[in-house]
């Protein structure tokens, strides 16, 4: 069954804390749309790069027929055990250590299969941070609804109806002074709303996680509703989008997940030239492939910032761990054995989040490429 956003992240959490402890962990990640004849497909992929890579990285036939076992149990799953609303399908499998793990999203996934000694969880890493869950707030004077969104669709829902705001002569008779006194009382119920939605906003994101805020509403009640939050509330709407009575909630959604998407990038942007003027000596922005490399050696990211499809070869000791981007048939570091890596930044993202870093993922970012494609903001100078 597909993985809940939280579940998924468990799972990511504990997969890149792994190491093999025989030799090498299978990972495969494919494509299981329904656009995509996968089912005939995956199979002969498995299977043709299972003899590739053992045949490239000369593992012995003692070794090969372990590794088998594990590329059965992915086989079997492809075959049998895949819920028909899975996009993307992750595989992980040490069968000597007792690994059989998966990771079924609905987000599609490129085909790519990997023998190495850790998982090689980057495109689950890359999937979760595109799909983050986030709320989506209607708000009006007297009936609101708050949405917390993801992939996954609507999880979570809440409907705050604040009292009738309507004043008529027989409430109020037909003096000024009633009427002035009227309109006051309607001004403190719409703020008493607002108050109570902001309430409930704060708390459901405390409880989500979910790190933005998508505010539907016209202007003038937007920017009131606004000024009723809370400082650290109000900072979580990143994305604002026109009320339209006509709309369904599905195409609300999908108008504020454009947004949002939008608004992301722009904070990828943002986060990028944050640690371009941190690089240097006393700052805490670190930059390139090698430097933030030694800095999550020395366990100082705090969040990671990747350029998707920044992928580079590179060597890796299977004793001591040691990454490098020059190819050595002997560890620097050791002068143990290495094995070739088909991307050596998916080490750097593995080692991040098993030190419970961040990892952000971006695209189209000018400045980041500048820095080479991967950067990170430190926990210390």
């Amino acid at each position: 069954m597909i993985d809940s956003a939280s579940g998924a992240r468990e799972k990511l959490k504990s997969l890149a804390g792994i190491e093999a402890s025989h030799g090498s962990i299978l990972s495969a990640t494919l494509s299981t749309s329904r656009l995509d004849d996968w089912r005939l497909s995956a199979p002969a992929f498995l299977r043709s790069e299972f003899n590739r890579v053992t045949k490239e990285n000369n593992v012995s036939k003692e070794e090969k027929r372990f590794l088998q076992t594990d590329l059965d149990f992915m086989l079997d799953v492809v075959r049998y055990d895949v819920a028909p609303q899975t996009e993307g399908l992750a595989l992980f499998a040490d069968g000597r250590a007792g690994l059989h793990e998966r990771v079924e999203l609905p987000f599609r996934l490129m085909n790519r299969f990997v023998i190495e000694p850790s998982p090689y969880v980057r495109p689950v890493a890359h999937a979760l941070s595109l799909l983050e869950p986030f709320v989506l707030a209607r708000v009006s004077r007297d009936e609101s609804s708050l949405y917390l969104v993801d992939e996954w669709g609507f999880t979570h829902e809440d409907d705050l109806t604040g009292p009738r705001l309507r004043s008529t002569d027989r409430e109020t008779g037909e003096t000024a002074v009633k009427e002035y006194y009227a309109a006051a009382r309607q001004d403190n119920l719409i703020d008493q709303h607002f108050k109570e939605v902001g309430a409930s906003l704060a708390k459901l994101l405390e409880t989500s996680g979910a790190p933005r805020v998508a505010l539907c509403a016209q202007h003038d009640i937007a920017s009131g509703f606004r000024r009723t939050l809370p400082a650290a509330t109000a900072a979580k709407i990143v994305a604002e989008i026109p009320f339209d009575a006509a709309a369904s909630t599905g195409q609300m959604a999908v108008s504020a997940r454009q947004a949002i998407e939008g608004a992301r990038h722009e904070e990828m942007v943002a986060l990028a030239a944050r640690i371009k003027e941190g690089l240097g000596h006393g700052g805490r922005g670190v930059s390139g492939f090698d430097d933030v490399l030694g800095a999550v050696g020395r366990y100082q990211v705090q969040t990671l910032l990747v350029d998707r499809n920044y992928r580079v070869p590179g060597w890796r000791c299977v004793d001591c761990g040691w990454v490098g981007l020059t190819a050595a048939d002997a560890c620097p570091a050791c002068g143990g054995r290495t094995i070739k890596l088909d991307d050596a930044v998916g080490e750097i993202v593995r080692l991040a989040i098993s030190q419970n870093g961040h990892v952000e993922v971006g695209e189209d970012i000018p400045t980041l490429r500048e820095m080479g494609g991967i950067a990170g903001v430190l926990r210390y100078s």
